[in-house]
């Protein structure tokens, strides 16, 4: 089966913001490992497994939803629109409590994931969302 189009497609700005995404994935991932694993108490294993599943699971979904969003599916662009603004009110909300680094690596992930929605809602971004709108309402697209 064919793509409906090749990644060389890509306006710039779809590119830059799919990176920009992954990064703070990235940088979520480990900072989140890292406040429980390196500066938390010991854990047991149980407790261990368990932690890995739900990060590998919750950052597997929002790496599904980044790779739909760069394949111009409209749906990942307001899934992680509103989910940014779900976890900018969250932080807003408990920035006086926690370590101070994990507030500024929060911080520098939601300036990421701004970034890069800015991108995909304006300019060359936001035109090819707009042209990909008519392809996929057609059930071929549905792959």
């Amino acid at each position: 089966m064919t793509s409906r189009f090749s990644f060389t497609e890509f306006p710039v700005a779809v590119r830059r913001s799919a990176l920009l995404l992954w990064a703070s994935l990235l940088l979520g991932a480990i900072t989140q490992l890292g406040e429980r694993l390196l500066w938390g108490a010991a854990l047991p294993l149980a407790e261990l497994a368990r932690l890995l599943a739900f990060v590998a699971m919750a950052y597997g979904l929002s790496a599904w939803v980044v790779w739909e969003l760069a394949r111009g599916r409209g749906w990942a662009r307001w899934a992680l629109s509103g989910w940014f603004v779900l976890s900018a009110v969250a932080w807003v909300m408990m920035f006086d409590g926690g370590l101070r680094w994990q507030q500024l690596a929060d911080a520098l992930v939601l300036l990421l994931d701004a970034a890069a929605l800015a991108l995909v809602w304006t300019g060359a971004g936001a035109a090819w969302f707009r042209a990909q709108r008519g392809v996929d309402e057609t059930p071929a697209s549905l792959d």
